[in-house]
């Protein structure tokens, strides 16, 4: 009676495993997608903004004014990181 006892917690085990699997894999699969979906529109939105402001103050300007937005974004992605892990 143990034997069937302990097999059948082990095959209830394994099924609620694959489960979890299947359910991780078609999230991360979804965030994938999405992230891919955002890091084009970034790129075309940055070369957009950058030949505007490349035009409207010149090439060195321009530069500096993306590169800070990045940098700013990318400070403001750690401290919610951060926030998060607390």
């Amino acid at each position: 009676m143990l034997l069937a006892l302990v097999k059948s917690v082990a095959l209830f085990g394994a099924a609620a495993a694959a489960n979890a699997g299947r359910r991780f894999a078609a999230t991360l699969a979804g965030y994938l997608f999405a992230g891919g979906l955002f890091a084009v529109s970034l790129c075309f939105l940055t070369l957009a903004g950058y030949r505007a402001l490349s035009q409207a103050l010149g090439d060195v300007y321009a530069s500096l004014i993306v590169g800070c937005v990045y940098l700013v974004a990318g400070l403001a992605a750690l401290l919610v990181i951060q926030f998060g892990r607390r």
